[in-house]
């Protein structure tokens, strides 16, 4: 084993296999134990909280509902949830880090639209405050009495980037309860500060299912009016979806209410 300027030079042998393997992850631990004890960290205060709720599913949300989507499903009726925005993707520094994704999901939670987060943008909500039952003090006055009568709080924390395909079987299983398809449904999706390809295949992924996708930066299809037109405007008339690129987060926030309450108006609700 080499070691260099306090890196590590190891010659894998693949005959040994899953030992060797071992050998690596202890010397690189030991080393970055000693190379951890000389870097100070200066975290700012408002850096991170000491609880939140994380790791929900829609088994765990059907489950706290009472096994049934009815109780969720009536807040939608009555208005007390608006409707539903699934905030997903990555934390980028584009806009400073997590700021356009926290703006938003701030402006969407004092509109009484309940978020479900997924991906490395639910670590960034959960790290202010906002997947902790005390954050309904920030929500609108109506999700915010519904969040203190269930403890909950106003952004529901689905885990992983890998979790985000459950956010469509909670979609699914609210059409199937109402009888209507996907698209019909008061959902919006944003990625506003996606990262990288797997955010791209996410938000094709919600236009496939028929649900508008904000975006804080276009993806690479500017350079083609064709594909740019196609998924702005003419995909709607395909899926239902489409795509709407917004900076601002008031503002995005504003252009995705608009589209919960076209779908509401749309319900008769």
């Amino acid at each position: 084993m080499a070691k260099k300027e306090g890196a590590l030079l190891v010659k894998y042998d693949y005959d040994k296999g899953e030992s060797q393997a071992e050998l690596i992850l202890e010397k690189v631990l030991e080393t970055y134990g000693r190379r951890r004890s000389k870097v100070q960290l200066r975290p700012l205060e408002s850096h991170g909280n000491d609880g939140g709720i994380a790791g929900i599913s829609e088994l765990s949300l059907k489950s706290a509902l009472g096994d049934s989507w009815e109780p969720l499903l009536n807040l939608i009726k009555s208005g007390a949830i608006k409707g539903i925005a699934g905030v997903v993707g990555c934390s980028s520094v584009s806009y400073g880090h997590d700021t356009l994704t926290a703006t938003l999901t701030r402006e969407l939670i004092k509109k009484d639209i309940l978020v479900l987060t997924a991906g490395c943008t639910s670590g960034g909500l959960s790290n202010i405050g906002l997947t902790l039952p005390e954050a309904a003090d920030m929500a609108g006055s109506s999700l915010r009495e519904v969040c203190r009568d269930l403890n909950i709080p106003p952004v529901l924390n689905f885990g992983s980037c890998l979790a985000i395909g459950r956010l469509e079987l909670v979609a699914v299983e609210l059409a199937e309860a109402l009888k209507v398809d996907i698209p019909q449904l008061p959902l919006v999706l944003s990625a506003a500060q996606w990262l990288e390809e797997q955010a791209l295949a996410d938000g094709a992924y919600g236009l496939a299912l028929g649900l508008t996708v904000h975006l804080g930066t276009p993806p690479f299809i500017t350079g083609s009016s064709v594909v740019t037109k196609t998924l702005t405007e003419d995909m709607e008339g395909l899926t239902g979806g489409r795509v709407i690129v917004n900076p601002d987060g008031v503002e995005a926030a504003k252009e995705l209410e608009a589209i919960i309450l076209k779908k509401r108006g749309e319900l008769g609700i």
